[in-house]
């Protein structure tokens, strides 16, 4: 009930009462005044919002973060009294069902378009479209609201994958001779040819060299390019909510770009979600990425474990890892252990952390990782790009933005 509602009673009752105390007229022609006032506001209010059609165009179904969707909303009614402004109600993507308002001033029997820009600020899946409809009178007595009749269409908002460079996987300092031995399988012999230089005497086939009186080697099946290992931190992120979401995006993107970057050099890549439904994503050519992407979109930072008792876990599952990408919002002195002992493993390990404001000692961390050989980077949750760009000053956007006429 609005304030002006409230005083227009309040003066009613008044009137009323000062007309029943002195008889005079004047009092009870002011009181049906007010009321035929209230009754035409009410009427105008009813028949406006009960006839009032709204549709809305151009939401697709699959975007990615950061992308603005642009809307055509179209407003219409049928109403023969003036009334006072329309407003809609619109669901955007944003924390907690984002929400928008576009009120308009509608004439009877008129129709009016409308662009409206929509921006998808985080990733995930949210429901999108007219919520709901409201109309007030032009005395700014009544507001009524009804639900739209259109149903919310799903919109699912993936995350974005950055160009980055490919972690090279460590070759070792032997060479190519070191090269061609690691990349066969000792287990799976597949021929057997004639003695070459440089060849080693444990492949020598003993028993058909004394019977052929030549020298014979064994040959094996090249076994699989050793993969990448891509860790994010999914435990809970304890910050606002707007700085929580972006760190959350900023974390899956990193995860997407590297696992985007390995899978165009021909390295095939696995991506353990820790959550408290876990799934591993993975794939050997980029013909996979939409795998890694999906997951990503759908992963929840509601990890039970933390994320040093995962990293743990996953050192005992690398025998054909040939490099590991950390990423994660904490910056520990015990992640960082971890990741140096993968290092001496002989491991290749990036480790990516995410923050907007660095702290002296976990910066010192990162020099003690960096001595170590580990691969380091910062990247910035406000920063346009996502990973390892220029930090600057925490902006949110608003969920929706400018409204056009058409």
């Amino acid at each position: 009930m609005s304030a002006r509602l409230i005083g227009a009673l309040a003066a009613m009752v008044a009137l009323l009462g000062a007309g029943l105390a002195t008889g005079t007229r004047i009092y009870y022609d002011l009181f049906l005044i007010l009321l035929l006032l209230a009754l035409y506001a009410l009427a105008s209010v009813l028949w406006t919002l009960f006839t009032a059609k709204v549709s809305m165009k151009g939401v697709r179904p699959r975007v990615e973060r950061g992308e603005r969707l642009m809307t055509i909303l179209t407003l219409e009614h049928c109403s023969l009294l003036p009334a006072g402004n329309l407003r809609v109600e619109l669901n955007v993507p944003g924390a907690n069902g984002g929400r928008q308002e576009i009120s308009v001033s509608m004439p009877p029997f008129s129709k009016r378009s409308f662009r409206n820009v929509v921006r998808c600020p985080h990733r995930g899946n949210y429901e999108v479209g007219i919520a709901s409809l409201s109309a007030t009178d032009l005395f700014g007595l009544f507001e009524l609201r009804r639900k739209s009749r259109r149903r919310l269409m799903q919109v699912e908002v993936y995350p974005r994958a950055h160009e980055v460079p490919a972690m090279e996987l460590k070759a070792s300092d032997m060479g190519p001779e070191f090269r061609s031995r690691a990349a066969e399988d000792n287990a799976s012999p597949s021929d057997i040819r004639k003695w070459q230089e440089g060849d080693e005497l444990k492949k020598v086939h003993w028993k058909l060299t004394l019977r052929k009186r030549e020298m014979m080697v064994r040959t094996f099946e090249e076994s699989a390019r050793p993969d990448t290992l891509i860790i994010p931190d999914l435990s809970e992120i304890t910050a606002l909510q707007d700085l929580r979401l972006t760190m959350e995006d900023c974390i899956c993107e990193a995860c997407l770009s590297a696992a985007k970057a390995q899978l165009e050099a021909g390295f095939p890549v696995r991506m353990p979600l820790m959550s408290r439904r876990p799934q591993e994503p993975s794939g050997k050519t980029v013909a996979d990425l939409p795998g890694f992407t999906e997951a990503l979109m759908r992963a929840e930072f509601d990890s039970p474990y933390p994320y040093e008792q995962v990293l743990m876990l996953m050192l005992q599952r690398m025998q054909r890892t040939g490099g590991a990408v950390l990423a994660t919002g904490r910056m520990t002195s015990r992640t960082a252990d971890i990741a140096m002992r993968m290092q001496r493993s002989g491991i290749q390990v990036k480790l990516i952390w995410v923050t907007d404001a660095p702290r002296d000692e976990a910066l010192e961390m990162l020099e003690r990782l960096k001595m170590s050989g580990v691969q380091v980077e910062t990247a910035d949750p406000w920063a346009q790009e996502g990973v390892d760009a220029p930090r600057s000053a925490p902006s949110p956007a608003p969920a929706g933005d400018a409204l056009f006429a058409v």
